[in-house]
């Protein structure tokens, strides 16, 4: 009875974890997340000596990955057991662990994990959103920050597993694999082992079995240790955050390196982009630099610095865009493309200018058209393939590819480029200027006449990063 009444400590560890990060408003539902383990069932355990104190309603799922044989079957049956002596309705997954992770690539311990979680949420829709309890611990903290560790993570992987997540609650934080194992035997309470966490098949269980205990033996209260580093780091975390939050994003570069790889660390976080030291450095690099440039994350996503400002977004390869757009006749008018990244501004000129030249620089000049030469209606669009031009002062019919082929343009610039045709064919090309048939004639100064040209808007005129 004394045994029993000194373990039971761990009641009040897990009541004080529960009220500090209020995870259990009163009148929720809850699901404890069952494997058949110690930790699970202790869990549930402990869960089910609170429910009326803290009033909530308390359910059950298992998940049975059908990897181990009989011996995923023994874990399910004795989970279905506990839970109808404690009267605690249960739920039980069988998932196909083997074929997704056939399908997808991902490993077996993260196929495992994804196919786990997608049970409990599904089953906290059932009951109307019902908070999932999992039974993570601080031997499981410690085992994370370490994994962290490893893998060359920032302050925000030493914040372990956080005590709350969405509507995800891990009341056994506080408490230590030890005070688990006592509070079962106190109880008489039986539990499963699963034999592969008696393996090094995995990660974490080469963590679990070697070192750990190595570092236990430097530091008898590792865990401890560990969990109060993770508090630590989660309260700088928090702080940053809220900072973030405070400034403008048009200068956040301005800011040291802690705030400015936070910044970019969320900006890729949002976009579903790994956050690797090499990126990070990179992304920082170009707020560094202060200069207008571009760099390709993956595919067609890159990150960009424009004015100040970081984003990441998808700018489409132009060999698969096509862009037509017809109009009844020229008039004043900018006709953004945003496939493009571009802006064609149509400008009509009056005598004045025409007679003394004023504003019409000289670049321009081979892109002026007379209206009154135009047949029908005319459509914008870009190139394709065949196009033909006859350009003024050439005397020739030229073949658009040809053409760009002498400027050495770029591929994007050659699937990007602008061209305006009427029913007697292309009059105006953005890269040569326009028709012969439709050049103003220099003494024709009461025709109505247009000068084009075309703004591009940046995100594709920026330098890459390297």
């Amino acid at each position: 009875m004394h045994r029993l009444k000194a373990d039971m400590g761990v009641i009040d560890i897990v009541r004080e974890t529960v009220s500090r990060y209020d995870m259990i408003p009163r009148g929720s539902r809850v699901i404890a997340c069952l494997s058949g383990g110690a930790d699970s069932v202790c869990l549930l355990r402990v869960l089910e000596m609170l429910r009326n104190d803290l009033g909530f309603s308390l359910y059950a799922v298992h998940v049975n990955h059908c990897l181990r044989g009989e011996e995923s079957d023994r874990d399910m049956d004795f989970c279905k057991k506990l839970c109808g002596e404690l009267q605690i309705p249960l739920s039980v997954y069988h998932v196909d662990v083997k074929s997704y992770c056939a399908e997808t690539g991902t490993s077996t311990e993260e196929g495992a994990r994804i196919l786990r979680y997608r049970a409990f949420e599904e089953e906290s829709k059932k009951l109307g959103g019902a908070l999932i309890a999992t039974a993570h611990n601080k031997g499981d903290n410690s085992e994370t920050v370490i994994f962290n560790l490893a893998r060359g993570t920032g302050i925000r992987g030493l914040r372990g597993i956080p005590p709350k997540r969405d509507d995800i609650i891990r009341p056994l934080l506080g408490v230590t694999r030890a005070e688990i194992e006592d509070f079962l035997t106190a109880l008489g309470q039986g539990y499963v082992t699963d034999s592969t966490n008696l393996t090094e098949d995995y990660s974490r269980n080469i963590i679990r079995h070697r070192v750990v205990p190595v570092l236990e033996g430097i530091n008898g209260n590792f865990a401890v240790a560990v969990s109060r580093l993770s508090e630590s780091a989660a309260e700088d975390e928090e702080y940053f955050e809220k900072l973030l939050k405070a400034i403008p994003h048009n200068e956040i570069c301005g800011y040291p390196p802690s705030v400015r790889k936070r910044y970019i660390r969320k900006l890729l976080s949002e976009a579903n982009i790994e956050c690797s030291y090499e990126r990070l450095s990179i992304l920082d690099g170009m707020m560094v630099s202060g200069k207008n440039v571009k760099y390709q994350l993956k595919g067609d996503i890159f990150a960009l610095f424009r004015d100040g400002v970081m984003e990441i977004k998808a700018l489409p390869s132009h060999d698969k865009i096509s862009f037509e757009k017809k109009m009844d006749f020229l008039q004043n008018d900018e006709i953004v493309i945003p496939e493009f990244d571009k802006t064609v501004i149509i400008r009509r000129l009056c005598n004045d200018i025409l007679q003394t030249g004023g504003n019409v620089q000289r670049k321009l000049t081979n892109h002026l058209v007379s209206c009154d030469k135009i047949q029908g209606v005319v459509t914008l669009r870009n190139k394709r393939d065949g196009d033909r031009i006859c350009f003024h002062n050439r005397g020739l019919t030229t073949k658009l590819k040809k053409h760009f082929n002498a400027l050495k343009l770029s591929e994007q610039e050659r699937n990007s480029a602008l061209v305006m045709e009427d029913e007697a064919g292309i009059f105006w090309c953005e890269y040569g200027g326009a028709a012969e048939r439709v050049f103003p004639e220099s003494s024709a100064f009461s025709e109505n006449i247009f000068e084009i040209s075309v703004r591009k808007t940046a995100d594709n005129d920026y330098p890459d990063f390297k």
